[in-house]
């Protein structure tokens, strides 16, 4: 009798023990989904791009994609602007699914090798966010995506060479990959621009790290004094010399208008009471 009565009161408490182990389970199992370190069961992520508003997905005849830079070529160190667009060409409203991975834009090099994408973070390749969610577009209605990037790749965000690069962009579920080049140029070479006395009075325009020289000479009853600049930092000399040929040297270091001018006296003075002479040249740095 009492292994009977012990036998029937174990009997009841088991589903209880069996219910609580399967509700353990169940909420360990989402914690690790949630975590990724279980994945969903393959063939389920398409409900993650299901549709929240009701309607159906944009299916490819329905949109139209295009894909554009704001300009053809960008010299060093320039913002490249990168504009990703989808249009609903149909006459029914339509869900398109848009995030961190929609539409998914990525900069390649000659070689086909990535140096950027749109999941990039301050400069350095990172993971986006697996999500997305849907967007309702009304017929005519356009979806844009614009992103930049400074022409910097890799972890330690080095710039990248001039050349020709490739910039593809691809909306999630819509088939079809639009592509469109981009030029990165190298620096201009410095040019150097060479005055003299006869150029007095006028202005002249020097980018950064354009060179300037300035030569003055004659009469020879006249010495000059050597060129200066009114701003040392926006034009800086590099060499100068006074006497009857004076010269000089100037960088352009920054953006900004100065003024170089110089002075000749005659050696005679005051018995022949000739006039000095004023050379002055009007700069205009541009970047």
């Amino acid at each position: 009798m009492t292994r009977k009565r012990l036998s029937s009161e174990r009997s009841p408490r088991t589903p209880a023990r069996l219910h609580s182990g399967v509700s353990t389970g169940l909420f360990a199992l989402l914690v690790l989904c949630a975590a990724g370190v279980v994945a969903p069961v393959p063939g389920t992520a398409h409900n993650a791009y299901a549709s929240s508003t009701g309607t159906s997905p944009c299916t490819t005849p329905a949109v139209r994609e295009s894909l554009a830079t704001s300009q053809r070529s960008y010299g060093p160190g320039a913002v490249v602007v990168m504009t990703s667009l989808v249009r609903n060409i149909s006459t029914k409203v339509c869900d398109v699914a848009v995030g961190p991975t929609s539409p998914s834009i990525t900069v390649t090099n000659s070689r086909g090798a990535v140096v950027w994408d749109s999941c990039y973070a301050h400069d350095r390749p990172g993971a986006c966010a697996q999500y997305l969610v849907s967007k309702a577009l009304n017929p005519g209605a356009t979806y844009a995506r614009m992103v930049t990037w400074d022409q910097r790749s890799g972890r330690a965000g080095t710039q990248v060479p001039p050349g020709t690069y490739h910039v593809t962009a691809r909306f999630s579920a819509v088939a079809g990959v639009h592509a469109t080049r981009v030029q990165l140029t190298p620096a201009a070479s410095p040019q150097t621009i060479t005055v003299t006395q006869a150029d007095s009075g006028q202005s002249v325009s020097l980018h950064e790290g354009d060179h300037l020289v300035v030569q003055l000479s004659g009469p020879a009853i006249y010495t000059w004094t050597e060129p200066v600049s009114s701003n040392g930092a926006v034009l800086a000399r590099s060499t100068g010399s006074s006497g009857k040929a004076a010269t000089a040297s100037f960088v352009a270091t920054l953006t900004g208008l100065v003024r170089v001018t110089a002075s000749g006296n005659p050696n005679c003075y005051p018995q022949c009471l000739a006039p000095s002479r004023l050379f002055v040249l009007t700069v205009s740095v541009i970047a």
